[in-house]
């Protein structure tokens, strides 16, 4: 399926810059890279939905590199004040949802596309942030920002303490991956815009609903990207597990297994020397 609705692919191109993958270990000498690529996704609409989408997407490319900021996998500030530990600046996305593509959520408003950033207290527990290899724990704490075409609402705060392995490539060709997996927390307020059901919305088949604050579910995320001269080749795997959650309980929860799967080739047009 391409995406043909301007607003939609603003959304989700909004959201999708925030995944592009490393094309090195941070450098002492700032350095820049300009691209472009294509790439499809396959995901469930929302986490605990039943209905998927998949999109063709054409997909910008940039990162800047130096010592202490990358513009790169999102907007990453590296902050060190000691030689194992970091504030980081963390962020994450959720796509935008048009209900009527979703059976559970029929009639009710739109989701929009949600950009979640802040702080991230970071913790090598072995290798280096300069090396080719590292494992870390991380404590992000994020504001959930939905993004409507006419203004920008704060949906809550996310917490998502994890543990990190990241292999980097030396050179121009090789490989780059990263597994993360953590545990997902978020405010009452963050819960009800997914899994809310306000009086107006409810049906035979879907009763009022107030979600909580707390544990949201497992998340594991896998990504990797391989270099071969300005080519790079991706893809990403996220699968959530809604189980034991407090918003177990919503009838928006159809199926407490997420995944959202995404594979691309980018082109490397222009870089600094």
């Amino acid at each position: 399926m391409i995406i043909n609705t301007p607003h939609l692919l603003r959304q989700l191109a909004i959201t999708f810059g925030l995944i592009t993958f490393s094309s090195g270990i941070a450098a002492q000498q700032p350095e820049w890279q300009l691209g472009a690529g294509a790439g499809v996704i396959d995901f469930r609409l929302y986490p605990g939905s039943r209905d998927n989408k998949t999109y063709l997407l054409p997909l910008p490319y940039f990162t800047y590199l130096s010592k202490y900021l990358e513009v790169d996998r999102g907007l990453r500030g590296l902050f060190p004040f000691d030689s194992n530990w970091y504030l980081d600046v963390s962020a994450d996305f959720g796509l935008p949802v048009k209900s009527d593509d979703s059976a559970a959520r029929l009639g009710m408003p739109n989701l929009d596309a949600v950009i979640q950033i802040g702080p991230s207290l970071e913790y090598t527990i072995d290798g280096k942030r300069s090396s080719t290899r590292e494992f870390r724990f991380e404590l992000p704490l994020r504001s959930a920002i939905a993004l409507d075409i006419e203004q920008q609402t704060n949906e809550g705060w996310i917490a998502e303490p994890r543990l990190v392995y990241e292999q980097r490539r030396s050179g121009r060709t090789g490989l780059n991956a990263k597994a993360r997996a953590g545990l997902r927390y978020a405010t009452q307020s963050y819960h009800a815009y997914y899994y809310d059901v306000n009086t107006s919305d409810v049906t035979p088949q879907r009763p009022l609903y107030q979600a909580d604050q707390g544990y949201s579910g497992l998340v594991v995320d896998i990504s990797a990207a391989w270099r071969h001269d300005n080519v790079l080749i991706w893809g990403i795997l996220r699968y959530e597990n809604l189980n034991h959650g407090v918003i177990d309980d919503s009838p928006l929860v159809e199926d407490k297994h997420y995944y959202f799967i995404g594979l691309g080739v980018t082109w490397i047009l222009a870089s600094s020397p």
